[in-house]
């Protein structure tokens, strides 16, 4: 017998139990079912409100977060350049060459018309002993025909012709050494052509 009164009295425990919390729950239903419509719509809309102003803060504190970290780096990587390692090697010293100096008293030269104009070969000796070179023969070339005007030099001034050729530009255009000269007493023989008239 106890033992059917111990179940009969949790039975009427739970029983009470469960009436208790219908009675506490009955008002909060009678809340909400007493408010009008207005009301609830107000909660539900300042409970959306509340949402998506948090959504806000969150998406801001992410913004300014990145904003301070990549600012970070960014600063350090202009005040903190990486090390740079340089090999210095000394600049090779050009050994000293001597440039030739050109004499123009040092050459003489035979000019020879090859232009087919009359009278360019002495023009041109008179303009070239003017600069100070000595003129030994003009006259005519083989022919009357040659395009571009050339030099032909001794074999000892080789290496000093190209500097005559740079200081006779502005009276005559000698478009090529031609070869040595191996006959005659001239340092060089300048053959005036068809482009320097």
């Amino acid at each position: 017998m106890d033992e059917e009164q111990s179940v009969i009295e949790t039975e009427n425990q739970a029983e009470e139990i469960k009436e208790s919390e219908k009675t506490e729950s009955e008002p909060i239903k009678r809340s909400f079912i007493s408010r009008p419509k207005e009301d609830l719509q107000s909660m539900y809309e300042q409970k959306s409100q509340e949402k998506k102003s948090g959504k806000k803060l969150l998406i801001i504190i992410v913004v300014l977060a990145a904003l301070l970290f990549g600012g970070y780096f960014a600063v350090r990587s202009i005040t903190q350049p990486s090390p740079v390692t340089t090999i210095s090697t000394p600049a090779p010293t050009p050994a000293p060459t001597s440039q030739p100096v050109l004499n123009r008293s040092d050459w003489s030269l035979e000019i020879l018309n090859g232009s087919g104009v009359t009278g360019a070969a002495r023009k041109i000796a008179d303009q070239v002993q003017i600069l100070g070179y000595l003129v030994v023969k003009t006259g005519n070339a083989d022919k009357d025909s040659y395009p571009l005007s050339q030099i032909l030099v001794k074999k000892e001034l080789e290496s000093q012709v190209e500097l005559v050729v740079a200081d006779l530009k502005d009276i005559i255009k000698i478009a090529s050494v031609a070869g040595e000269l191996k006959e005659g007493t001239a340092s060089a023989r300048i053959i005036i052509g068809k482009d320097s008239i």
